[in-house]
């Protein structure tokens, strides 16, 4: 036998074997290829738009596969056409983080070239994409989608599983405009609401209390902080109920601040910013809202925070929140008991949408900065329920 021979015969027994060893997915890893879906995005917060079709290209029967992932999910074989196996997918609940999906066969084995991955889309992630919009500028989006989905109105009665994909493609194109013109005109009809006085039975301060007033000059402490006060103090007892002044997320949280962190203070021939920075510690144990008309409420001098409350915890107008305090000032000896709140404006400058720091939130300006007491008094009653 020549060298040649006995080349191919050891060539052919090597394969053999490797493919033994190896499990039967290697042929359906070559033949078996994820083909498409019929849209990118689920919107998990509506039972609705959980569902989605995916297709996979295949020379073996996978009618008994399974769609795999880390997400509590369920699906069926809705129709095998040639080499195209056409599944229904179906998402359980709406807490799915993980976008990744796969195939695995009857042995649990996961199958190569199967995987693909879907937009997890939930309300939280819309209001995020507009709520730093202006008014205006939300208008000027619901005209377009007005528009388009106006134009697929036709389509508006397609069944999922009719299997005309593109009749199923432009309905769901259709849908999706609605519910995003649906979140949008939530949107701007929240802003009409006005604020919840958060400190329950207390008003705001009226002409006994003028320097508890925005605006109010504070000439003590005008050489390391801002030298007008920057919003209401509203006087309450020890510990009395503290409650989120409108809908939407908590965005920070300072608990149990130390006294000493006050001798972080600087002082003297200091930037604005740093000034901004010092009354952040003078506002001690604090919550941050950012609310459905996407400004921001400083909840200042607080006793306790809600132990149940988290960063981007969505939390509603009337929930609780925490209590009052009082004001920690190192060279003072204060006993009025009070929530300072803090309403700071949002610029709506969309291009930075959902990228503000901290210290931008601070630099916003608060509302009625530049006027006084008279003025106050006539109008803060626009932007709080009386």
């Amino acid at each position: 036998m020549n060298f040649k021979k006995i080349f191919f015969i050891l060539l052919f027994l090597w394969f053999a074997f490797w493919y033994t060893i190896t499990d039967s997915s290697f042929y359906k890893n070559s033949d078996i290829n994820f083909k498409w879906v019929l849209n990118k995005d689920i919107y998990l917060w509506d039972s609705d738009f959980r569902q989605n079709l995916v297709v996979y290209e295949s020379n073996i029967d996978i009618s008994n596969y399974k769609i795999q992932s880390v997400c509590n999910l369920d699906f069926k074989l809705l129709s095998k056409n040639q080499n195209n196996y056409i599944f229904l997918l179906n998402f359980l609940d709406d807490k799915c983080s993980n976008n990744n999906f796969y195939l695995k066969d009857k042995e649990n084995n996961i199958i190569s070239n199967t995987s693909f991955e879907l937009n997890l889309i939930n309300d939280f992630d819309l209001y995020n994409k507009y709520t730093d919009y202006s008014t205006k500028d939300l208008e000027k989006i619901l005209f377009e989608l007005d528009k388009k989905q106006d134009s697929l109105k036709l389509y508006s009665k397609v069944k999922i599983n009719s299997l005309n994909i593109n009749f199923l493609k432009k309905n769901r194109l259709y849908l999706e405009y609605i519910y995003n013109i649906n979140i949008i005109k939530n949107i701007i009809k929240k802003r009409e609401d006005k604020y919840l006085i958060p400190v329950v039975w207390h008003k705001l301060p009226d002409w006994k209390n003028i320097s508890k007033f925005p605006n109010w000059p504070r000439p003590y402490r005008a050489d390391y902080t801002l030298w007008v006060h920057e919003w209401w103090d509203i006087d309450a007892p020890y510990w009395t109920k503290v409650v989120s002044l409108d809908d939407w997320i908590i965005i920070n949280i300072v608990s149990w601040f130390k006294f000493e962190d006050l001798n972080k203070i600087k002082k003297w021939n200091i930037s604005y910013e740093e000034k901004l920075i010092n009354l952040n510690y003078l506002r001690w144990n604090q919550v941050w809202i950012k609310t459905m008309k996407w400004d921001v409420a400083f909840y200042s001098h607080l006793s306790e925070i809600n132990p149940e409350l988290k960063i981007w915890d969505i939390v509603k107008k009337e929930n609780f929140i925490w209590k009052t305090w009082i004001t920690w000032i190192p060279d003072k000896n204060y006993k009025d008991y009070h929530l300072h709140i803090e309403l700071r404006k949002n610029p709506y400058n969309y291009k930075k949408a959902w990228n503000y720091t901290k210290l931008d939130y601070m630099w916003w300006d608060w509302y009625y900065s530049t006027l006084n007491v008279k003025q106050l008094l006539q109008n803060q009653y626009n932007i709080f329920q009386n």
